[in-house]
């Protein structure tokens, strides 16, 4: 089939941003079986990777992302959020669709972001995907629990009144709308009933993350992510405050190493204390990640799947991880595939009884890394898309049929 992606930030692989990861990773497994036609928002430092995506796409066409003045950026925001219709970028990927459209006869339109849901017209006569990851109203909810600064409270503030109105006047407009969790899932759904939501979860690059040959720091625990993501730098904190002096007491020489890019000044501080190690914007994390001995996911808040926690597993890392913060959206099992706790004292008792019990830990890991290798391939992601484009082309079909024949009849009946 024929597939227009449409996207708000530029897909390419290897790469950090979650738009980035999912994207990229489904137009490498899609473009195998079908023709895509890539449309992206074109971000400062974006040229350099846009031969990633002429590897697998028919064609790339780009939009910059050019500044506002200040009285558009007002009127922008108003039409947003009063009528779902941002003003920005708009006009200019109607008049680019309109034109390539002319060619290249897609069967679907896949559209990534819900900024771009909004400007993505609706004039195309094939079905619409907008894939959100997440519910933004949930998201605004999550984050005011752990904003780091006042500008991000009353952003989030802002967005959990505002946010609600503007999925109400865009999702309907789709014939589907996907998210990666569940808890996103019934929050779309509880925001926007007209909607047409769909599960569709992350996925992680098996061949990418994979358990490396390297030496092992086995009383080393290791944390990777955004350290400069709210969510994040409460886990960090958490870890290092509440959960790390009590695993001290026990293992003196343990290690904490948190591992991620542009740590915050809250994150950088804890590397002056006894312990605790942080790299930063490592070019590739897998090695470091692979060193450490115990893989520990202190996140109590955010949304969607945590990817991070597929890439832990695929890396063959015995895990211990807040329940269900952390684990949301992974069907994974306490005592199975990893160690679940809820509370700070208990995480420290999981990460000590891992530390004394070797197979144990071992035991997890193999089970954690066959889990995504049977549930969370890309692959698999790729074939729940086709499955869903290809439903809703035929139900697309259907109804021109019965309206063709219902069209016929009544000028049958006219004629009479």
């Amino acid at each position: 089939m024929n597939i227009c992606w449409i996207s708000q930030a530029l897909p390419y692989l290897p790469c950090r941003g979650g738009f980035r990861l999912y994207g990229g990773n489904l137009i490498k497994h899609l473009s195998k079986r079908h023709r895509i036609d890539l449309v992206t928002l074109l971000g400062e430092d974006d040229e350099d990777y846009l031969d990633w995506c002429r590897q697998y796409c028919a064609s790339v066409h780009t939009i910059p992302t050019d500044n506002l003045s200040a009285p558009l950026r007002v009127a922008h925001s108003i039409c947003t959020h009063l009528a779902g219709i941002p003003l920005r970028h708009r006009a200019r990927l109607r008049r680019l669709l309109a034109k390539l459209y002319a060619t290249c006869r897609w069967d679907v339109v896949h559209v990534e972001g819900s900024y771009m849901g909004g400007i993505t017209p609706g004039s195309l006569p094939v079905p619409r995907v907008l894939s959100l990851h997440d519910s933004w109203t949930l998201r605004a909810r999550e984050m005011l629990q752990c904003a780091q600064s006042l500008q991000e409270t009353l952003f989030y503030t802002l967005t959990r009144y505002c946010e609600p109105r503007y999925e109400r006047l865009v999702y309907p407009k789709y014939d589907a709308v996907t998210v990666v969790a569940g808890p996103d899932l019934e929050e779309v759904r509880r925001t926007v009933p007209s909607a047409n939501v769909v599960l569709i979860p992350y996925g992680t690059d098996l061949e990418y993350f994979r358990p490396l040959e390297v030496e092992k720091e086995t009383k080393c625990l290791v944390f990777h992510s955004h350290l400069g993501y709210a969510p994040n730098i409460e886990a960090a904190l958490e870890f290092a405050n509440e959960i790390f002096p009590i695993i001290r007491k026990k293992v003196p020489d343990a290690v904490l190493h948190l591992v991620g890019a542009n740590p915050g000044p809250m994150v950088q501080e804890l590397a002056s204390r006894p312990g605790i190690r942080i790299s930063a914007n490592l070019p590739d994390l897998r090695p470091t990640v692979c060193s450490a001995g115990i893989y520990v996911c202190p996140i109590r808040h955010g949304t969607g799947l945590k990817s991070k926690m597929l890439e832990a597993m695929a890396m063959g890392m015995p895990i211990v991880a807040y329940h269900p913060g952390s684990t949301v959206g992974i069907e994974c099992a306490h005592g199975e595939h990893l160690l679940a706790a809820e509370t700070p004292l208990q995480f420290a008792a999981h990460v000590l009884d891992l530390l004394s019990n070797p197979r144990k830990a071992q035991k997890l890991a193999a089970a954690a890394r066959k889990l995504v290798e049977e549930k969370y391939s890309w692959d698999s992601r790729a074939q729940a898309y086709e499955q869903l484009y290809a439903e809703l082309i035929e139900e697309r079909r259907s109804r021109s049929e019965a309206y063709s024949f219902q069209e016929v009849r009544a000028t049958s009946m006219a004629g009479r």
